[in-house]
């Protein structure tokens, strides 16, 4: 391909939104594993309220597509509240002006409320693949360590836990490329990440072909860079 026709204006415009791609996949992933396998053991715990609180979230999460959480987060949420404390509460105040001077978002509520949709509808798949993962585990295991005199929140601390994530990994895995895959969804509520300054990009230089090729190729290198990443955790976990 040749790149003549990549200015360093453009350059610059699309490894910022690399960068952000970049940070928006490492935060919803981190976050999706923390939620999902918090959310899989309450879908395993032996009291109801937990069971179902993990059930209503699975269930919601999963079934909505990321893209209708998202805009939800982003739109329906701050039409809540009325038009001076929606202004006060989610867009003008210094946490708000904080982020802004941090990450040059003009906007940063929505790219939390982009961070917030994947990771929820992420972290929904991680529980039920956590769920399985521990379910695959011999029972026999969780005998022993219960005749030696271990108590419940033990077995699943040092048990059930460590060896249900190591089971369900390679299936996480894969979520987890899928997640940094759904980042693009961050465009529609103007998140500049890779694929909403692609388009930005082509607006401004009209070279849509070479610039949609190079965001193939750019997702391609991230997908095999993560999965890579990805297979030396699962090798290193316990």
């Amino acid at each position: 391909m040749n790149f003549d026709w990549l200015s360093p204006e453009l350059a610059r415009l699309l490894l910022g939104g690399f960068w952000v791609t970049i940070f928006l996949t490492a935060v919803t992933t981190l976050l999706a594993f923390l939620i999902g396998v918090a959310v899989g053991g309450m879908r395993l715990s032996k009291r109801s309220i937990l069971q179902l609180f993990a059930t209503v979230y699975i269930e919601i999460f999963r079934n909505i597509p990321a893209l209708v959480i998202i805009i939800f987060f982003a739109f329906a949420v701050p039409n809540l509240f009325p038009i001076e404390q929606r202004q006060a509460i989610f867009f003008d105040n210094a946490l708000a002006d904080g982020l802004k001077a941090l990450t040059g978002l003009s906007l940063p509520y929505y790219a939390i409320a982009a961070l917030a949709g994947i990771t929820f509808n992420a972290s929904a798949y991680i529980a039920e693949l956590f769920r399985a993962g521990v379910k695959s585990l011999p029972q026999n295991t969780v005998d022993v360590a219960q005749t030696l005199g271990a108590t419940e929140r033990e077995v699943y601390r040092r048990i059930l836990r460590p060896h249900g994530v190591k089971a369900a990994f390679p299936a996480m895995s894969t979520r987890f490329i899928h997640t940094m895959k759904n980042t693009a969804l961050a465009s529609f509520v103007t998140v500049p990440e890779f694929f909403m300054v692609t388009q930005t990009a082509i607006t401004r230089s009209f070279q849509a072909i070479q610039l949609l090729l190079l965001a193939t190729a750019v997702y391609l290198f991230l997908a095999f860079a993560f999965s890579a990443l990805l297979q030396q955790i699962d090798r290193r976990l316990i």
